[in-house]
């Protein structure tokens, strides 16, 4: 899985809004399966146009591993990106994420409709509610 270093790099070489979309579709690919089981109740985020799971272990380290899935291909790449992002990262470390700066930067908020951005902000409530 890419870092978000390798995120920003990313999209820094998209320079209009369809290469970032199809950038968001390939990062969506790339998430790993989610399993059948995991789409359970408890693992759905409220509040997005689209069904979205996401489901997190704590490892040893006192890090967290998130995972995740959505019905929808572009909900389902900005959620790859918030994992990228949370991934690997302790619950002081996330409770710091500045989630929105990082996606502006990324030039990804800029085009979204109101409802994408609403349940954007319900899946970084539930990453860092998770902590």
């Amino acid at each position: 899985m890419l870092s978000q270093q390798n995120l920003t790099e990313l999209f820094a070489k998209h320079h209009n809004w369809q290469d970032r979309y199809r950038q968001l579709v390939l990062l969506a690919k790339q998430l790993p399966d989610f399993p059948d089981e995991q789409k359970t109740e408890q693992n759905q985020v409220n509040g997005c146009e689209n069904r979205v799971w996401l489901s997190y272990q704590k490892q040893a380290d006192n890090t967290y591993i998130f995972s995740g899935d959505s019905e929808g291909r572009i909900v389902k790449g900005l959620l790859a990106i918030l994992i990228i992002i949370a991934n690997h990262k302790t619950a002081q470390q996330i409770a710091a994420i500045d989630f929105q700066s990082i996606l502006h930067e990324l030039k990804i908020t800029d085009e979204l409709s109101q409802s994408r951005l609403q349940g954007l902000a319900k899946l970084i409530e539930r990453i860092k509610s998770i902590t």
